[in-house]
C-alpha cells in the first residue's frame, strides 16, 4: 500500500510540473502577440487618417513584419495578421508589403 502511495505521488508531481511552467510562457505569448497586431493595427490607423505618407507606412510594416518573424513571437502566422489587419482597415491593403519570401 505504502510503494503505491509513493508511485502515485512520484506521478502526480512529475505530471504535474509542466502544467506549472506553462501558463507564465501563454501570458507572456498573449501579450506580445496582442502588441504586435496592436502596432500593425495602428500603422494602417495612422496611414488611413493622414498621419503617414504611403512611402513611411509600408517601411513601417515592413519593420514590423521583419520583427514578428524575427522574434518568431508565438509562432504568429503572418497571414493571420495580414488578414486581421486588413479585416480592420482595408485601406492598409495599398501600402502592405510585399511577402518577406519575396524581398
Amino acid at each position: 500500500m505504502r510503494k503505491s502511495l509513493i508511485v502515485v505521488a512520484a506521478t502526480c508531481l512529475l505530471s504535474a510540473m509542466p502544467s506549472v511552467a506553462m501558463p507564465a510562457l501563454d501570458d507572456l505569448e498573449i501579450k506580445l502577440r496582442g502588441e504586435a497586431q496592436g502596432w500593425l493595427n495602428a500603422t494602417c490607423t495612422y496611414y488611413g487618417l493622414g498621419w503617414l505618407q504611403p512611402d513611411q507606412g509600408r517601411q513601417a510594416l515592413k519593420r514590423l513584419l521583419l520583427l514578428i518573424e524575427g522574434h518568431q513571437i508565438g509562432h504568429l502566422d503572418l497571414e493571420q495578421v495580414k488578414t486581421t489587419a486588413l479585416t480592420r482597415d482595408s485601406g492598409c491593403k495599398k501600402i502592405w508589403p510585399d511577402p518577406i519570401d519575396e524581398r
